[in-house]
Order: structure tokens, then sequence, then C-alpha cells
């Protein structure tokens, strides 16, 4: 029984992610190769910006790889909670199917993002270790951790971002404005250890410092953190996934019906 359940679960997830990849990027493969190239492009030009101005990197000699290293986890927390922000509210028809729950449309959602994140990663960090500008990572299990973790954040606040964004409209508006800054506060453009205490203790507050700094120093040796607390993101990702949980089984009615 518990093997005939997983197996349909399997197939009324897979069958989802189809239809979302179909609604989003089209019937054609330019459709899925415009959402890969829009990061990419984003990567590469502000690689270009950040070696202009730098020259140096704050830990280690390459500082396209510093600055790609911290963006690369950004993107895959903010792609997974905004993405799963809109698929509940998106998806309200599936959900008059007996088959079709909200944890199923969010799950699908959020398998798409990750998808589409490790293919934008390969293709960023494959390129740059083909043409020279980059090595592999030196502890590659630490950064699939850091992935992980990351990702577990990410679909914890977009759980919660599901049902406040079904039963309240403006927090479509208002959860960019607050995520926003985050790109700035991440420490992916500075080494975290070299500020004042004082705003390196306001900034460690931030899961995303954590998610940054776990990732890089997995990937390149010269890089270790006494700010990195890995127990933190753990903790923020579970707590979100537990709250996003929570919230969608009370509000699962008023959900269906808004």
């Amino acid at each position: 029984m518990i093997a005939s359940a997983l197996a349909n679960q399997r197939r009324i997830i897979g069958a989802l992610i189809l239809r979302e990849a179909r609604s989003r990027f089209g019937r054609t493969r330019v459709g899925y190769l415009w959402a890969l190239a829009e990061p990419i492009s984003h990567v590469l030009v502000m690689s270009i910006v950040y070696w202009a101005i730098n020259r140096r990197a704050p830990v280690g000699d390459n500082v396209i790889l510093f600055f790609v290293t911290g963006v690369l986890p950004y993107f895959l927390f903010q792609k997974v909670a905004r993405g799963l922000g809109g698929s509940i509210r998106g998806g309200q028809m599936l959900l008059r199917l007996p088959l079709v729950n909200g944890m199923d449309l969010l799950v699908a959602r959020a398998i798409l993002e990750a998808i589409t994140w490790i293919c934008v990663t390969f293709l960023i960090l494959g390129f740059m270790v083909a043409t020279g500008r980059a090595h592999l990572p030196d502890h590659p299990l630490v950064c699939a951790g850091a992935a992980l973790a990351t990702f577990g954040l990410g679909f914890g606040i977009g759980m919660i971002n599901a049902v406040l964004m079904t039963l309240w409209k403006s927090w479509v508006m208002i959860f960019p404005m607050i995520t926003k800054p985050l790109y700035h506060f991440s420490a992916i453009f500075f080494f975290i250890d070299r500020i004042p205490a004082d705003l390196r203790r306001w900034l460690s507050w931030n899961p995303m410092v954590h998610a940054v700094q776990w990732f890089r120093e997995g990937y390149i040796t010269e890089y270790h953190s006494v700010t990195l607390d890995p127990d933190y993101l753990l903790k923020w990702a579970i707590a979100s996934i537990l709250i996003g949980l929570c919230l969608e089984r009370v509000t699962q009615r008023q959900v269906q019906s808004a």
C-alpha cells in the first residue's frame, strides 16, 4: 500500500513539474534556455563589474570565482523562495482535483527551480573550469551540503510565501522589498571576517551570510571564516519548513477558497 501510494505521488508530482515547465517556459526549448540565460547573463555582467572594481579577491587569487561562489547560493534561495510564492495561487484550479493538494504544487515548483539552478551552476562553473578561469571545488560534498541547506531555507520561506501571497495579495510586492537588500548584505561581495566587529555581529544574524560562506568554504581552499555557523543556517531551514508546513495545513481550506 505504501509503495503504491508513493508511486502515485511520484507520478502526480512528475506531471505537475511538466505542467509547470510548459506553462512557464512554453513548449519549446527556447523558453527554458531563456530561464537559464537570465541568471547567467546577470552573473556575467556583475562578474565583469566586480572584477573591474576590485581586481583582487578578498580571499584567494580569483576575484571572479569569489563572486560567483557567493551569488550562486543567493540565487538558489531567491529563486526557490520567490518561485514557490505563486505556486498555490497559480494552481488553485488544480486543487479542485481530488488527487492534488497544495504540497504537491509546492514540491513540484521547488524541484523545477532546483533543477534550473543546478543547470545554471554547471554551465557557469563548467565554463570557468573548461576555460581555465576556475578549478573544480576542493570539497564538493561541502558545497552540496551548503546547497541543500540553502534549498531547505528557500523551500521553507517559499511555503510561508505561498500561503501569505494567496491570503494577502499585497505580500506579492512586500516580499521582494524585504529580501532585495539580502543581495548586498549576504557577504557576496566581501569577506565578512574583515569588516568591523559590530557590523559583522549584525550581519551574522542573516542566514544567507552563512549559506554563502559555507558554499565558498567548500569550493575555495583558502576560504575559512570564523563567523560561519552551518548549524545556524540549518536551524533556520528546519524552523521555516515547520512553520510553512503548519501554515499550509492550518489554512488549507481558506487557500482553496481564496
